[in-house]
């Protein structure tokens, strides 16, 4: 976590290297559970997960995204709502586990 701040990490599961900016909220929507997140995420400023859902491993989540879906690996998503905008290649995904 590079920047103190409100942080909410209310998931099923973390996995391994979890890089979340401040203003992040990871929780349950009420209805379905908890989120589920998998290794090697990157989760920018402002962004929302809820729901009983799946974050794959080797996901960019942008800034001020809002996820109520399942999410592939080695995806890069973003917007309200969140949608795939591009997936990651696996030499991206060897230089994005280094940060």
């Amino acid at each position: 976590m590079p920047h103190w701040g409100r942080i909410l990490l209310n998931a099923g599961s973390i996995g391994r290297d979890l890089y979340v900016f401040h203003g992040v909220t990871v929780g349950n929507d009420y209805r379905t559970g908890i989120p589920c997140v998998g290794d090697n995420v990157f989760i920018g400023t402002g962004s929302i997960i809820l729901g009983k859902i799946k974050i794959g491993d080797n996901v960019i989540i942008a800034a001020g995204s809002i996820v109520r879906s399942d999410v592939p690996s080695n995806s890069l998503v973003a917007g309200n709502p969140a949608r795939v905008i591009r997936s990651i290649p696996d030499e991206e995904i060897s230089r994005m586990i280094g940060y």
